[in-house]
């Protein structure tokens, strides 16, 4: 029960016991709940825009790619349509896939961002870099993402003890057109989407309620849709680093740049282990991790000595404790229906 407090005195100098108690004066009557209750509030309805926008996403998943194929079906007649069955070229479903994939993304949280009153050059900081910060960067970052590679092989490892296989290989399509429309939309489409909705939209906007709580929730969010339980350690770990380099540099490009960079080496890695003889793909892939790490360790060094203060983060000046914003964010009614999907696709791609 919310409690009332009878306080004659100036009501701006009034310290409740209870945060969450309106406060009575006399010739004021109730003033306005304090200013950690209306923190909180404000918290409540954005991680319920965010839980919102999350099920829209999964609503659109649903129709999207059909309606984009009966829009193909008009100029491309061979294309068949039967219910849920459908018989075209691979390099029709991929391009269905990859405008699907951008239009449910990006999409509802655009929306999120409009109906937050967000403005968009809050939500997409694409501000100059400079190229000395943006190199060193994506070499630190390839290193963080052997540290993940490895985190999510372990893990890999111990499902399959309880006979568990999630699957984690990219499928690469045999025809030419499906390949390189694949490749587009692996190395340059996903990258950009991608950045501009965890990064930017996601992440931009909850940054009022403190940096390194925007950083981390923004990271939980991008691991969960990679919707792979053994993915999500790098997906994590890769959302925390390319997060705090875009936090730093102020622009959304570092971010893209980086991704792109790694998925296209990542790609390019998968290609060439498709040739290399099975004996020789092993010391392959710690050579190229060898150097990432290497090469990282290099980076790492070189931005601390030119950018002394690059590591020092500051400490959120929220009222409420890092604890209790992620209760409040975690537990409102469209965030918790949004985790629970995001776990079932995760649940079911370890059963399947």
């Amino acid at each position: 029960m919310t409690r009332y407090y009878k306080v004659p005195s100036d009501p701006s100098s009034y310290r409740p016991d209870d945060p969450n108690s309106y406060t009575y004066v006399d010739g004021y009557g109730f003033t306005p709940p304090p200013p950690i209750l209306t923190e909180r509030r404000l918290l409540q309805r954005y991680s319920n825009g965010l839980g919102f926008s999350i099920l829209l996403y999964f609503i659109l998943t649903a129709f999207v790619p059909f309606l984009i194929l009966w829009g193909c079906a008009v100029f491309r007649p061979a294309i068949r349509i039967y219910g849920n069955q459908v018989l075209a070229s691979s390099s029709i479903i991929q391009l269905v896939n990859l405008l699907s994939s951008v239009i449910c993304l990006f999409l509802p949280f655009f929306l999120f961002v409009l109906l937050s009153h967000v403005p968009l050059r809050i939500a997409f900081p694409l501000r100059r870099f400079s190229s000395s910060l943006c190199v060193p960067c994506i070499f630190v970052s390839l290193a963080v993402s052997v540290v993940g590679v490895v985190s999510s092989s372990l893990l890999g490892n111990l499902l399959s003890l309880f006979s568990l296989t999630p699957h984690t290989s990219l499928y690469l399509p045999e025809e030419t057109g499906a390949r390189v429309l694949f490749g587009l939309q692996l190395c340059l489409i996903a990258p950009l989407v991608e950045e501009f909705v965890f990064r930017g939209m996601i992440f931009q906007s909850m940054r009022r309620f403190g940096d390194s709580f925007a950083l981390i929730l923004s990271a939980i969010l991008f691991a969960m849709f990679h919707g792979n339980l053994v993915q999500a350690p790098n997906a994590f770990l890769m959302g925390l680093v390319i997060g705090y380099f875009v936090l730093y540099s102020g622009s959304l490009w570092v971010g893209v740049i980086i991704h792109m960079v790694n998925n296209i080496l990542s790609f390019a890695m998968d290609l060439i282990g498709t040739v290399l003889p099975t004996e020789y793909q092993a010391v392959f892939t710690l050579c190229i991790f060898a150097f990432y790490l290497i090469s990282g360790l290099a980076a790492l060094l070189l931005l601390v000595r030119k950018y002394p203060n690059m590591f020092m983060f500051i400490r959120s000046t929220t009222l409420s404790t890092e604890r209790i914003k992620y209760r409040v964010a975690f537990s409102s009614v469209t965030m918790v229906f949004a985790l629970i999907l995001l776990s079932a696709i995760i649940v079911q791609n370890m059963i399947a």
